[in-house]
């Protein structure tokens, strides 16, 4: 019983996973904020540190993540943007979870999930 719950699970974060690659990966590159990210990461990968070799405007905690995913998986933007999708489908999932526990109906939570994509 446990194992079909996980399963249920996974599958839930697969599908958000699958619902949001395609909305990012079709993006234009027109958003300077995601070049300054993989810029600050591709830094803070060269061994740059931030705030002092190189100004950073924002906290350092995501070019640090996107630094080690830069690190595993090559030096490419589209790494970035597969990070991105699964920050977005974490965040989705932890809210299904959340209205899961507040006793909301299993349908309208995913419906309301769902809805939330158009603002990722």
């Amino acid at each position: 019983m446990k194992d079909k719950a996980i399963l249920k699970n996974i599958v839930i974060f697969v599908g958000l996973m699958l619902a949001i690659s395609g909305n990012v990966l079709i993006q234009e590159l027109s958003n300077l904020d995601e070049i300054w990210i993989y810029n600050f990461s591709r830094c803070i990968l060269d061994g740059l540190l931030p705030y002092r070799d190189f100004s950073l405007v924002i906290t350092p905690l995501f070019p640090m993540i996107g630094a080690i995913f830069l690190k595993i998986f090559g030096n490419e933007m589209v790494v970035l943007r597969f990070v991105e999708i699964i920050g977005s489908a974490s965040i989705l999932f932890i809210m299904y979870k959340i209205l899961l526990e507040l006793k909301i109906n299993k349908g309208i939570s995913l419906i309301s999930v769902l809805r939330n994509i158009l603002y990722v």
